[in-house]
């Protein structure tokens, strides 16, 4: 998949859990140069792809039917079960919490989308009640200061941080280990003083924690924590 955008200064590859290979070009690339650049880097293409399949998350190994019984949060050591009430009268699907961290899907319960799109949401919602403390939570205790913090589905990124101080989370980082979600939130509280991966950002990752390198090396196969579903 060839995906333009117009903040892209030069073409990079990526592999994305469930999409599989997604060539990034700046608007109006030449669709010949994109075909040099996926020739020339056939060889990644083909490890990683085989990585991401041996995972269970290459495109063909991705069962969009998967709804989950259960769902566990490893970050707040959450586990929830999951069953539907099916209401003839309601065309819609909503997500609603009950006693014993159980939560119901009301509503069309018989359309599988629908229910992935309510559950999705209740996700989001979940991640951001726990995931924005946090964040605060760290700014306060290493001295960093940021304007606003967002939570969302994101494909790709675990965050980012903008030039105005704003910090995107990825709501997925919810069903990660704490300490996994942590580094990552101390990874762009670092880019509120520096807007790069300079040496001095690394410097200053490296004050606030101290085993970045080994949270990144565990980060690159966080994904084996994403179910399936949030994904389809």
């Amino acid at each position: 998949m060839v995906r333009y955008s117009p903040k892209a200064r030069h073409p990079r590859l990526k592999m994305v859990p469930y999409e599989g290979l997604i060539v990034v070009v700046p608007a109006h690339y030449d669709q010949q140069r994109i075909d040099d650049i996926v020739f020339r880097h056939r060889q990644w293409i083909v490890t990683a792809g085989e990585k991401m399949r041996s995972n269970g998350l290459f495109p063909d190994s991705a069962d969009v039917s998967v709804f989950p019984e259960t769902v566990t949060f490893e970050c707040s050591g959450e586990q929830w079960l999951v069953s539907c009430q099916r209401d003839s009268a309601v065309s819609d699907v909503t997500a609603i919490e009950c006693s014993g961290r159980n939560v119901v899907l009301r509503g069309d319960a018989s359309n599988v989308g629908l229910c992935r799109s309510a559950l999705r949401l209740w996700v989001i919602g979940k991640a951001a009640g726990v995931l924005v403390p946090m964040l605060h939570a760290l700014a306060h205790k290493n001295d960093f200061r940021f304007e606003k913090a967002a939570v969302r589905l994101q494909r790709s990124r675990w965050g980012s941080c903008s030039s105005k101080g704003t910090i995107s989370l990825n709501a997925k980082l919810f069903f990660l280990p704490r300490h996994l979600a942590e580094a990552v939130m101390l990874h762009e509280l670092c880019h509120t003083v520096h807007m790069n991966h300079s040496r001095s950002f690394r410097q200053l990752l490296a004050c606030h924690d101290p085993c970045w390198r080994e949270h990144d090396r565990e980060l690159r196969a966080a994904w084996k924590y994403i179910p399936r579903w949030i994904e389809a």
